[in-house]
């Protein structure tokens, strides 16, 4: 199985700690941010890592990977735009880096700028269990919060509704961007990018996914970080270095 993780954004709501680094190279709690996500899939024990990165910023990725010294197997992915006005979206850039790299899965997503302490073999566990795509889920335990976020709705551990920011909630179990697409599942994804379905928020596949197939879900407790900001950025770095 592969493991992507997702580093092509331009981060602009870090500036200006991201005028000249990528989000997921600065520091957090002593090392960059993309060594923790890396680290976070040990468990996972993908045969390779696939890091997608935009152009602007591949030689700074690339010098990460000359000097990893871990046991993880890393390779560099590429995507064909240097700002943000020709990016092309978290699931653009899937798609085409399924295409050029002929990815089949079962494959494991992880965005770069997603940080905890779970265990995300779960996840796994689950997969190998139904053969399904697996989505990670975490309870904000807050409605007015759970507003902010890709909302799921459960029958058992099966997601049988997900709406992307509601106004009214049907749960507190917000998305996570770790996800584990089944063979199927990729063939879906291809399905949704060719009748022109949005190429940019995940949640927007994973909504039109949840209405057509059997997709599973993990739901995690400890602590996670979406690190879409300063504010977001300022509390993971408390939490590494305490």
């Amino acid at each position: 199985m592969d493991s992507i993780i997702l580093a092509g954004g331009f981060a602009k709501r870090m500036l200006p700690l991201t005028k000249n680094i990528p989000k997921q190279l600065l520091d957090v709690g002593g090392k960059p941010m993309l060594q923790h996500v890396i680290e976070s899939l040990e468990n996972v024990a993908p045969d390779r890592i696939i890091i997608s990165v935009n152009s602007l910023f591949a030689s700074q990725f690339q010098n990460f990977i000359d000097d990893y010294k871990g046991t993880m197997n890393l390779q560099l992915y590429i995507e064909p735009s240097l700002s943000e006005e020709e990016k092309l979206g978290a699931l653009g850039a899937l798609h085409l880096l399924f295409k050029e790299l002929e990815i089949e899965g079962p494959v494991f997503i992880a965005g770069g700028d997603n940080l905890s302490n779970f265990d995300l073999n779960r996840m796994v566990t689950m997969a190998q269990n139904t053969g399904r795509d697996v989505i990670g889920l975490y309870d904000v335990e807050d409605i007015e919060l759970a507003k902010l976020y890709g909302i799921a709705k459960q029958d058992g551990d099966r997601i049988s509704d997900f709406v992307e920011k509601p106004l009214a909630p049907s749960s507190t179990l917000a998305a996570t961007a770790y996800w584990l697409l089944s063979k199927s599942g990729i063939s879906h994804f291809r399905d949704y990018m060719g009748s022109g379905g949005d190429r940019d928020a995940m949640g927007n596949f994973l909504a039109w996914n949840v209405r057509r197939n059997d997709v599973r879900s993990v739901v995690f407790r400890g602590t996670w970080y979406d690190v879409g900001g300063l504010e977001s950025y300022n509390e993971a770095q408390k939490w590494f270095s305490d």
